[in-house]
């Protein structure tokens, strides 16, 4: 038998002996590239360093900057953070990783000691020592029924809940040193590649872990804090204490037990209270605010939040008008190019702004305004007698990418307008290890409603994603601060409602597309939940405008 292989790297093909590893491999390589690499995809499944290849393939290598590799960095981050907290602070502390937030994670220190800044320091100390020992971070296998006993012993309950839903009697841990943990996801299999990171220090022993992110230059971004957003995870906090469902294994309890029509009811309740009490402070203020400006990302709900608040307004007795600020984009021979040289219909300049904020100026003045439609067929505004006068009672309603950047409404005073900023704050967890990203959530929604409205398939709505994400970074997340409301649009049901729609979308693609990987990380993510049926949600949900059936569009 011929003991050499060829093996395809960069389109050129070498052999190498059979059995070689792709950490053997890597070191041949290693010259070409300026970072660690950590992982690498054989004929496009992803593995680790410490696997064999035997046959002839095709290898790409993956380092921090690409999406697999980004989430092994992370998850190998945080572990590296647990380990650092229980040998600074004692064994029986611990660490509840709670939320995606601005390019980090928010962090809470579980521990019978106030983190003031020495131990603060000591913890952050820890890891730097841990990264230079270059410490092998090793998988090992247990039994369901071993790992059951050490949960319980460690009163980790959440996470007993968990292994119900495991498929097979062995579950693979991460080990480093004596420390053991779960993490969803592969972890690279040394600390040393760890180099890049920060922490950041909040009150109530919390935390942010910091790291290089895709679409970055590499390097640790500067943390900036949003006490709103911040404000928005504590209130979300209480909530789900009191009814006990902070993770997954709960809500899958619920299901099993017959209940989550009830608990949808008291969910959807709970967030068009917190949309009420919007309006209620805006109708109160009636007088001077004749705009409503909503923001928020891709797939947030800007569409039914809107809807809904101006059904909310129209019980107090105003009278809303909704505008679309994609009605007033310039003519498309005139749009601005990105950096690529491409029409970049999500920058601010690509909107008529003199227009826009003349209009908005004669309304707020009661004048008359004959208001714009875009033809996107013909790329051009067209007027056809939309004819628009604001009364006593009358109100705009305004949502759009941009409604957030002052920019946009330069000529109304602040005064004027009430700008609201939403997003799905996902409170739930897999366990105290794993959060929800708030990020898969919205790309879950997204895949659903691009299919069902636009006939996309996944592999469509994946390839336009990172596109989706930069427009974000650059024209919504920087302006969340200037929000007067936050509205967390986040419904701790919905994964389970999202998995029956989504999971038969995810198994369409195919194992040549360079996004089989990202589609077999959503289904493995997806497998913990429980399906639900929609058949409890009310039609005014805001669900129902990425599932279908909403009454506001169908």
């Amino acid at each position: 038998m011929n003991n050499n292989m060829n093996i395809t790297v960069n389109g050129t093909t070498e052999q190498f002996s059979r059995g070689i590893t792709g950490l053997e491999l890597s070191k041949y390589y290693k010259d070409k590239y300026d970072r660690d690499i950590l992982a690498f995809k054989m004929n496009n499944q992803l593995q680790t360093l410490d696997t064999k290849i035997t046959k002839d393939c095709t290898v790409e290598f993956i380092d921090y900057m690409q999406r697999e590799g980004n989430k092994m960095y992370v998850n190998g981050l945080k572990f590296l953070l647990l380990i650092s907290v229980k040998e600074v602070l004692g064994i029986k502390s611990d660490i509840n990783f709670e939320h995606s937030i601005d390019k980090g994670i928010y962090c809470r220190i579980i521990s019978d000691k106030n983190i003031n800044s020495e131990l603060f320091n000591k913890i952050k100390d820890k890891m730097k020592e841990l990264v230079n020992m270059d410490l092998q971070i090793e998988t090992v296998s247990v039994t369901k029924s071993d790992l059951v006993k050490f949960y319980k012993n460690t009163k980790q309950y959440e996470k007993v809940n968990n292994l119900k839903t495991k498929a097979g009697e062995i579950v693979k841990l991460s080990k480093c040193k004596n420390h053991y943990a779960y993490f969803y996801g592969k972890l690279p299999l040394t600390t040393g590649v760890f180099k890049k990171f920060d922490l950041t220090k909040l009150d109530n022993n919390v935390i942010i872990l910091q790291f290089p992110v895709l679409r970055g230059d590499s390097e640790v971004p500067k943390y900036v804090h949003h006490p709103k957003i911040v404000n928005v995870f504590e209130e979300y906090e209480k909530w789900i204490d009191v009814m006990k469902v902070s993770y997954v294994g709960e809500i899958n309890n619920i299901v099993s037990n017959g209940n989550i029509n009830s608990f949808i009811r008291m969910n959807e309740f709970i967030q068009n209270k917190q949309l009420v009490d919007i309006v209620d402070a805006i109708s109160a203020n009636v007088d001077n605010v004749k705009i409503v400006l909503i923001a928020g990302p891709s797939s947030s709900g800007k569409t039914t939040t809107a809807h809904k608040f101006c059904m909310y307004l129209r019980a107090k007795g105003l009278n809303p008008h909704m505008l679309s600020t994609d009605d007033y984009f310039i003519d498309r021979k005139d749009t601005p190019l990105d950096e690529n040289g491409e029409m970049d219909f999500e920058s601010i300049d690509a909107i008529d702004l003199k227009l826009f904020n003349e209009q908005l100026t004669s309304l707020i003045d009661g004048k008359s305004v004959s208001i714009p439609t875009y033809n996107f067929i013909k790329g051009e505004k067209e007027y056809n007698n939309r004819i628009l006068k604001l009364n006593d009672n009358d109100i705009l309603v305004i949502e759009g990418l941009h409604t957030l950047n002052e920019k946009l409404t330069s000529s109304i005073p602040k005064s004027k307008k009430t700008k609201i900023y939403i997003s799905p704050f996902t409170p739930l967890g897999v366990d105290r290890y794993n959060h929800i990203s708030t990020t898969d959530v919205r790309l879950l929604r997204r895949i659903i409603r691009d299919n069902r409205t636009r006939g996309h398939n996944v592999e469509d709505t994946l390839k336009s994603w990172d596109k989706v994400r930069s427009g974000e970074e650059k024209y919504v997340f920087p302006y969340q601060d200037e929000a007067d409301f936050i509205f967390n649009t986040a419904l701790i049901y919905e994964i389970g409602v999202l998995k029956v729609y989504v999971e038969p979308l995810l198994f369409g693609i195919d194992i040549d597309s360079p996004y089989y990987e990202e589609s077999r990380r959503l289904i493995k993510f997806l497998r913990m939940f429980f399906p639900i049926p929609a058949d409890g949600i009310p039609a005014d949900s805001l669900l129902r405008e990425f599932i279908g059936k909403s009454c506001f569009y169908e």
